[in-house]
């Protein structure tokens, strides 16, 4: 078995499965859908313009090159396309078409008539430079942004790269003539180093889209983990964290903070009477109002049904009270729209400061609990502060 033959399995091996793996990641997983669809036919364009340079040679047939020149800008079309999906960039579609469009029509429906077979794969390989070009420029910094520098630096590196090959190569095809450097070899030996660099950066270029998707899936799962789903507050689970650290900032610097354990005044006879779903909008947008009214520091967390939870770091009693009164008027004047009908509602809270290294956390929550239930007790809409904490001898 040759090179020729050894490059058409690894070409055929590879672009099927990059492109099960797109086809499977938008079918079956979900990961960015509309991102996978395109990435999918851009692997599969460019593993079959590739597969026809391998089969052909150039002096035979000049059909099957101008094929797979277009094949491989329909290719690059669809990696962009899929980059601004995934990116939620503007989305050019007009340019993409017309690139598209003029390759097709100029090799397909002028130079293979015409039997002008450099031409054509000359204006394939410039609109190959352009389209990887305008990739790398758009998609620097949105990468850059949510991901790591070495990412956004490795998908403009393999952008740059490609356009280099497919600038070089038209320059080899207007003037052959020239003294290229890369011309110091036989043409065979040119062609599988060609393909097997193609190859390789449609691989590398693989690898990094199905990082970032991964990564992007991680960091999803994470957020889900530590966030409630209708409110999009931390959670029980990632408040009593920050509060554990919050503890021990207080035991070792001795930084005092404060926490409001908050609840919804009579939530039980909203359901009744208007039904969960009402429920459900009276939580988010009570959940609204506390996020929007807390400092940039404070930490707000759905406790758990009705009940609320915000963290003031490095602030003592006085200012816990002023930030608990100004939360419980604002979500007093919340006015929540449901049919007909208009949802208003008020909250109790229980305010525990924490000044003393040897409280701990079961121990803060617990006296915030009780303050709570104190001012359900009193009558509800009012803040009831816990009383000094005070060691058991």
């Amino acid at each position: 078995m040759d090179a020729r033959h050894l490059l058409i399995v690894f070409t055929l091996v590879t672009h099927s499965l990059t492109t099960s793996m797109w086809w499977a990641a938008g079918s079956w997983m979900g990961l960015s859908r509309h991102a996978a669809k395109h990435w999918m036919l851009s692997s599969l364009c460019y593993g079959l313009g590739l597969l026809l340079t391998l089969t052909v040679e150039w002096q035979r047939s000049a059909a099957p090159w101008l094929l797979a020149g277009v094949l491989m800008v329909l290719g690059a079309a669809s990696l962009r396309r899929g980059m601004q999906a995934f990116l939620k960039l503007r989305r050019t579609d007009a340019e993409l078409t017309a690139v598209a469009l003029s390759c097709i029509v100029g090799c397909l429906g002028v130079f293979l008539p015409l039997g002008w077979g450099v031409p054509g794969m000359t204006l394939c390989c410039l609109a190959m430079c352009w389209l990887l070009g305008r990739t790398a420029q758009e998609c620097y910094r949105p990468l850059r942004q949510e991901f790591m520098p070495g990412t956004a630096i490795a998908h403009t590196v393999l952008m740059l790269t490609g356009l280099a090959v497919f600038a070089g190569t038209a320059l080899t095809l207007a003037w052959p003539q020239g003294a290229w450097p890369w011309l110091l070899g036989s043409p065979t030996q040119l062609h599988h180093m060609l393909m097997l660099g193609s190859l390789t950066m449609s691989i590398l270029s693989s690898f990094v889209l199905g990082y970032v998707v991964v990564m992007r899936l991680v960091r999803r799962l994470e957020h889900l983990s530590h966030h409630d789903g209708l409110t999009g507050l931390l959670n029980r689970r990632a408040i009593e964290a920050h509060l554990d650290r919050e503890v021990q900032r207080m035991q070792r610097f001795d930084e005092p903070f404060s926490v409001l354990l908050l609840d919804i005044d009579h939530f039980k006879r909203i359901n009744d009477r208007l039904g969960h779903a009402a429920g459900d909008a009276v939580l988010a947008s009570v959940a609204q109002t506390l996020q929007a009214q807390a400092r940039e520091v404070d930490r707000v967390a759905r406790y758990g049904g009705e009940e609320f939870c915000v963290v003031l770091p490095h602030t003592l009693h006085e200012g816990a009270l002023q930030a608990a009164e100004r939360l419980r008027q604002a979500v007093s004047e919340v006015r929540i729209p449901w049919g007909d009908d208009t949802v208003s509602v008020t909250i109790s809270t229980g305010l525990v400061c924490v000044d003393a290294p040897a409280e701990t956390l079961s121990m803060l929550l617990r006296r915030a609990d009780e303050a709570l239930y104190e001012a359900k007790a009193a009558g509800r809409n009012q803040v009831v502060s816990a009383p000094p904490f005070r060691q058991v001898a």
